[in-house]
């Protein structure tokens, strides 16, 4: 019995554990363009981290980071063409015409296609606020 208590006692001061890794960091520009590839279509998260030799865990996080606070964007570099879209205004030419203008209440009409799959939503002007939390719930 004794010699089992020495050798288990032996077996643990040899250490069978690599060395310790050390904490890893990385630039803005290599999280901002991780978080952008991970948001194209069809990407495995999981098999982008392990291209890069890191954990999905992490790219996980800074995905959650992304979403909560805008943090991790791609910005522009100087003299070339930003990959984020752009907001575009367009001025309206003519005025909306107002409920009284017609005889019956405005709808906002909303058109989305993908493929040959269309989606037409209509929802009154006039609670034009819920529409937009509507859509905001819808994409999260």
């Amino acid at each position: 019995m004794q010699t089992i208590v020495d050798t288990m006692l032996k077996e643990t001061e040899i250490s069978g554990y690599p060395a310790r890794r050390s904490h890893r960091t990385y630039t803005p520009e290599f999280k901002s363009q991780l978080v952008a590839a991970c948001q194209q279509p069809g990407v495995s998260i999981a098999a982008l981290a392990g291209q890069h030799g890191m954990n999905a865990n992490v790219l996980h996080r800074w995905l959650k980071e992304h979403q909560r606070n805008g943090c991790h964007r791609l910005l522009a570099q100087p003299g070339s063409k930003s990959r984020l879209a752009e907001f575009v205004s367009i001025p309206l030419t003519t005025p909306m015409p107002t409920p009284a203008d017609h005889g019956q209440s405005q709808e906002i009409r909303i058109e989305l296609r993908k493929g040959a799959l269309t989606l037409v939503l209509t929802w009154p002007a006039q609670r034009a606020a819920d529409l937009a939390n509507w859509t905001a719930a819808v994409l999260k």
